[in-house]
């Protein structure tokens, strides 16, 4: 008898289980979100990259629920390509529903650099 109701009271704990384990993990928190995607592409006729991507991101004191997203695209075809990029992101949010959360900053910088031999002045073949 004894093992049948050690029997139940195991398959009782053990089904009841799953709705008693949200209520001991922690809530997720978030504050704010801010995005960056930079893509630079240099087809040009220089064997070293002149591109730079300058991001700054800032976040309201308190910042919660709020997200800015930017993508930058720079395209050059040339004898030779300098590319600067500067983004400046500001985030804040509704204050009121502040949930002590880490706002989450995002850089993705993507350049590319394509050297095109045709386009090099100084190769020899190119001075004709």
């Amino acid at each position: 008898m004894n093992l049948k109701l050690l029997s139940l009271g195991i398959f009782s704990v053990v089904s009841v289980s799953p709705f008693l384990m949200p209520s001991f993990t922690p809530k997720a928190e978030a504050g704010c979100v801010a995005v960056d995607v930079g893509v630079q592409v240099a087809v040009d006729g220089s064997r070293t990259r002149s591109q730079s991507n300058n991001v700054n991101q800032r976040f309201d004191p308190n910042c919660s629920g709020g997200s800015v997203t930017s993508v930058g695209r720079q395209v050059c075809v040339s004898t030779k390509c300098d590319q600067t990029r500067t983004s400046n992101q500001s985030v804040s949010g509704s204050g009121r529903y502040y949930t002590g959360g880490r706002n989450i900053p995002i850089k993705v910088n993507v350049p590319v650099h394509v050297y095109n031999r045709a386009a090099d002045p100084n190769f020899p073949f190119n001075n004709r």
